[in-house]
C-alpha cells in the first residue's frame, strides 16, 4: 500500500475520493470538466483523486480518439468516474475495508471516564446495529 500523508488518509477514509485508490489496476473512463473524457488503466491515485492512467485514450469534444502511453488527471479536472460495471460496489467497499484501504485507527480512550457525548453515541450505534440486522432478517424471509 502507497503512503499517504494525514490529509489524504482523511480524505480516503471519509469521502469518495476513495475510489480511483480502490480502482487502480482497472480499466476506467473518467470524464472530465471541458467536456472531454479519459479511458484508461489507472496506475497511482493518491488521497486527492489525482490519478495516473496507463494504455489511455484521451477523447476530445469531437468524439476524437488520441491514444498516450501514460496519462494524468489532476483532481480538479475530474467530473466523474464511470465505476466498471463488472464490479460491485458494495463488495468492493467492503473488500477495501477489509484490506485496510478505507480503515482508520481509532484512538484508545485512556482510561479515563467516557463522556455523555461517546456514551450516546454507542447507545444511537448500537441502536441502529439492531436496526439493520432485523431488517436483513426480514428481507430474508
Amino acid at each position: 500500500m502507497q503512503q499517504f500523508s494525514a490529509r489524504e488518509k482523511y480524505l480516503v477514509s471519509n469521502t469518495l475520493n476513495c475510489w480511483p485508490v480502490m480502482l487502480q489496476g482497472h480499466s476506467v473512463l473518467i470524464d472530465l470538466h471541458n467536456e472531454t473524457s479519459v479511458a484508461g488503466i489507472i496506475d497511482v491515485a493518491d488521497g486527492h483523486m489525482t490519478c495516473e492512467l496507463s494504455h489511455a485514450v484521451f477523447i476530445d469534444r469531437n468524439g476524437g480518439q488520441h491514444p498516450f502511453d501514460h496519462f494524468m488527471v489532476r483532481n480538479r479536472m475530474i467530473r466523474q468516474i464511470h465505476i466498471p460495471s463488472h464490479l460491485d460496489a458494495e463488495q468492493e467497499l467492503r473488500t477495501a475495508m477489509e484490506r485496510g484501504v478505507l480503515r482508520r485507527k481509532r484512538v484508545e480512550n485512556k482510561g479515563g471516564k467516557r463522556t455523555f457525548k461517546q456514551k450516546r453515541a454507542e447507545v444511537r450505534h448500537k441502536e441502529t446495529l439492531q436496526m439493520i440486522s432485523q431488517q436483513q432478517k426480514k428481507q430474508e424471509t
